[in-house]
């Protein structure tokens, strides 16, 4: 459909049309208040009503159109590309702990009823291709009938609604400027607000719906941030897992992929946990040891009875001048899982309760609680060196390192760490140059580059 095509049919005057994106000029420093408590949509884009002349991105007519439609939408070529790019490339970032590949395989057909979701891929994957002119005009698309759609009393069970927005999420975050890495977080803060009255009290680690699925994404997104910022992710821990992986039985193909998705989100969510163990205010009335005890526990326990399948492939000595072990996993979420397992081994290493002084006395040798903490740092690099398409098991490294990364000495090591991060944003658009510098001032070098 042309960009002029269809306008202002289902409404008197474009001007005046709610859900019209050519009316709406947003601005980065005024945040837009959403309906939905605790949600500000933040802009990003300064579209004026001259932009409609553009013919980059698919027009859908507006007001109505904020709601799925039974007939398939028009979209132009241009589009078509997206959304295949989308589905080639970007549906596995969404996708890291789910084998059925729901928003891989799912999203691109939801497209054709919902123009939210459109706009979310299409500003997802232009932003990923580095074309910012479509980018910024599909954001702005789907600002506008994020608007009309959250206004509605059925936002919070919305699942269109809530995929739309952890899709904004990742286009947001690689909006994150790479020389700052200030970070909004306005869509985070979305989803949020959508799950925060999730209708059960419990959460399928299978996660055999999109709205579960969503949730999962939701998750790893806020571990981010969580482990950056040093602060809780912003989860609600009195839901519980249900069933149990350890309940599920593998007795056929499709099975085994349900029982694959329970394990690797098993450890996601015991990850998360120890996040929130380490970063909170103290206020649990259980004794701080027992809690990291029982943390200790289910990683370990996770990674004792974790499927075969999960164990890698191979793993070694790194080759050449490789400073990092060669790992090499099937699937995408058993690296993922792999990086988590690891990562909260790190953390609760380094918070575990007990007698400790304030200021630590620099020391020519390691002690041995740090030499543990490395070993499982240089897991999780070895396993994202050698697997670099899985980008979650990347983003995953990127916010770790607020953690561990200062005990990286070895100067091979940190030039090593450091092509790994430029090759990421490089490659996946990801900013990483912010996470570069504070590294090198950490570790008080020059050269590196």
């Amino acid at each position: 459909m042309d960009i002029d095509e269809d306008v202002g049919e289902d409404v008197g005057s474009e001007s005046s049309a709610p859900g019209n994106w050519m009316s709406l000029k947003t601005n980065p420093e005024e945040p837009i208040h959403s309906p939905v408590e605790g949600y500000q949509l933040s802009g990003g884009s300064t579209i004026e009503p001259q932009s409609a002349a553009s013919e980059d991105i698919s027009q859908i007519s507006p007001f109505t159109k904020a709601l799925p439609v039974r007939e398939a939408l028009e979209i132009s070529r241009r589009d078509a590309t997206l959304v295949q790019h989308y589905a080639q490339s970007l549906g596995r970032w969404l996708d890291g702990t789910d084998p059925s590949r729901q928003f891989t395989l799912r999203i691109p057909q939801e497209v054709k009823h919902c123009p939210i979701l459109l706009y979310a891929t299409l500003c997802f994957s232009a932003r990923h291709l580095r074309d910012e002119t479509i980018a910024t005009q599909a954001y702005g698309s789907c600002i506008s009938l994020l608007i009309e759609r959250l206004n509605l009393n059925t936002a919070t069970q919305d699942d269109d609604l809530l995929c739309g927005i952890v899709i904004l999420r990742f286009y947001e975050q690689l909006n994150v400027p790479t020389a700052s890495g200030s970070d909004s977080e306005s869509h985070l803060l979305g989803s949020a607000a959508l799950l925060r009255d999730f209708p059960k009290r419990y959460v399928d680690p299978t996660a055999p719906t999109l709205r579960e699925a969503a949730f999962w994404v939701y998750v790893k997104q806020c571990l981010y941030n969580a482990t950056i910022d040093q602060q809780p992710p912003n989860i609600d821990f009195s839901l519980q897992l249900h069933p149990e992986p350890s309940s599920l039985q593998d007795s056929h193909p499709l099975a085994r992929l349900r029982l694959e998705t329970a394990w690797a989100n098993q450890m996601v969510w015991n990850c998360a946990r120890v996040v929130n163990y380490c970063f909170d205010d103290g206020s649990e009335r259980i004794p701080r040891f027992e809690r990291w005890k029982k943390l200790w526990d289910l990683v370990e326990l996770w990674g004792r009875e974790r499927p075969a399948s999960f164990d890698p492939i191979w793993e070694g000595r790194g080759s050449g001048k490789s400073a990092f072990p060669e790992i090499y996993f099937t699937a995408d979420w058993h690296v993922i899982s792999f990086g988590f397992y690891h990562f909260a081994k790190i953390l609760l290493l380094i918070y575990k309760p007990g007698p400790k002084f304030a200021m630590r006395k620099v020391k020519e040798k390691r002690s041995e609680e740090d030499s543990q903490i490395l070993t499982h740092g240089h897991a999780i690099c070895g396993s994202c060196k050698n697997a670099p398409n899985t980008v979650p098991s990347l983003i995953t490294l990127c916010h770790t390192l607020f953690i561990w990364g200062p005990l990286l000495s070895d100067r091979a090591e940190q030039a090593e760490l450091l092509e790994i991060l430029a090759d990421f944003e490089k490659t996946q658009t990801w900013p990483t140059t912010w996470i570069m510098n504070a590294l090198k001032k950490e570790w008080a070098v020059e050269g590196l580059p």
